[in-house]
């Protein structure tokens, strides 16, 4: 059995994995440099202490190198000041103190500190991030070993400040990447649907072409052997409206690849609305006698005017008035009745058609979406009159909206503005 690959899901898996391996990676980035940034600051800690107590007593009494094994173990500060032996304790100096602040600051470690000292030496606890530093002070003649811990209350805050800029740069990163990533998908995602929508457009317009040519080349041949002149004219009827089918169909697609392009010209006039939508319904009499279809223009004044294209404006209604009789399921009943609105014209046409469901009505006017119900092949169409209907009406300035309920028709509001 051949497995058919899913590229699409496998472009998506794989980008997912990178983002999280990416954040992934940035976290133990950030983990070690805090590591390392805390073994230096202990270290800086431990010299400064070390440095200080050589100064004080005028002789070596602290072995860097042995307390920076201790310093950072997490002891604390409980278990140094339980065995604090006072007599020995020389943290009380403030003479120590005083120098001991100035050689922080030359370590660059302007922080509070709280000093313990201890006979014994402290018990190593488990912690990532300590926050004191311990030192051992060997034992002399006059002296007894002892340990002296400095401890920062305030060193979190301050390492934090110190890897604020990363921390930052890497969420930075992090962000722009997954948008990225989320643009790319979504941009893919939408590439595929488009794909499978020209997929199905080209499957209607083979259908769509097919029924035409079929019933011309039919009626060609019959013509050809029929000698009876009556017969003539019923075959010459059918490739006459057949053959208008096509054009109508190859117009509505180079009307809107056109206008897509931009290669468009309007030619603007005043035009009277209700002659407009009379000569609408003219042109559409044999569909709607074929329907028994009622087109009512309800009382629409005579001297109502807009402005535009005649030829496409015409190409706009006849487009609305086409799908009210394509999509009754009954009787067709369509009423056509305008309005003056602020400086325009607003024109409704209401159907008794199927109606349009709330999860579709934001795509029908997108190019090769049709209203899905029951076959694909059902009604006649690309899925492009809407879409034009749309444009037109707003390189006119206006604008097309559609209140539609099911089962109970739907009515399209073109809004047009009597001066472009």
């Amino acid at each position: 059995m051949k497995w058919k690959i899913n590229h699409v899901a496998v472009l998506l898996s794989a980008s997912t994995l990178a983002m999280i391996g990416l954040v992934i990676f940035q976290y133990k980035w950030i983990d070690h440099s805090r590591k390392l940034s805390d073994e230096i600051f202990s270290q800086r800690a431990s010299m400064a202490l070390c440095s200080t107590l050589e100064e004080y007593s005028g002789g070596s009494i602290c072995n860097p190198a042995a307390s920076n094994k201790i310093c950072g173990s997490g002891a604390s500060t409980a278990d140094l000041e339980s065995t604090e032996d006072t007599q020995s304790s020389i943290i009380h100096d403030e003479e120590f103190r005083s120098d001991l602040r100035k050689t922080l600051d030359f370590y660059n470690i302007d922080l509070n500190y709280r000093m313990t000292q201890s006979d014994g030496a402290p018990v190593s606890q488990s912690n990532n991030h300590p926050t004191g530093c311990v030192v051992n002070i060997p034992g002399q003649t006059d002296q007894q070993e002892s340990f002296i811990k400095l401890d920062f209350p305030e060193k979190e805050k301050f390492m934090m400040g110190k890897l604020r800029y990363m921390i930052g740069s890497s969420v930075l990163i992090l962000l722009f990447t997954a948008i990225v990533l989320l643009l790319a998908n979504w941009w893919l995602l939408k590439q595929k649907k488009l794909l499978h929508t020209n997929v199905d457009m080209y499957n209607n317009m083979a259908h769509e072409f097919r029924t035409p040519l079929t019933n011309i080349s039919l009626a060609a041949n019959l013509l050809a052997t029929e000698t009876s002149a009556p017969q003539r004219d019923k075959f010459l009827d059918i490739i006459s409206r057949e053959n208008a089918k096509l054009i109508h169909q190859v117009e509505r697609v180079l009307h809107l690849a056109r206008l897509e392009n931009g290669d468009y010209a309007f030619t603007p006039e005043h035009i009277f609305l209700k002659s407009l939508l009379r000569s609408v319904t003219d042109d559409l009499e044999i569909q709607i006698d074929q329907r028994k279809a009622e087109v009512i223009l309800d009382d629409i004044a005579d001297d109502i005017q807009i402005f535009g294209d005649k030829q496409h404006l015409v190409n706009v209604f006849r487009n609305l008035i086409e799908n009210a009789l394509k999509y009754a399921t009954e009787q067709p009943k369509i009423l056509i009745s305008a309005k003056e609105q602020n400086e325009g014209i607003l024109i409704s046409i209401q159907d008794n058609g199927i109606g349009i469901p709330v999860s579709q009505r934001q795509f029908i006017f997108e190019k090769f979406q049709r209203v899905q119900q029951g076959n694909l092949h059902e009604q006649k169409g690309f899925g492009l009159g809407l879409a034009y209907v749309k444009r037109i009406v707003e390189l006119h300035k206006g604008f097309i909206q559609v209140d539609s309920e099911m089962n109970k028709g739907s009515r399209f509001n073109v809004y047009l503005p009597k001066m472009c």
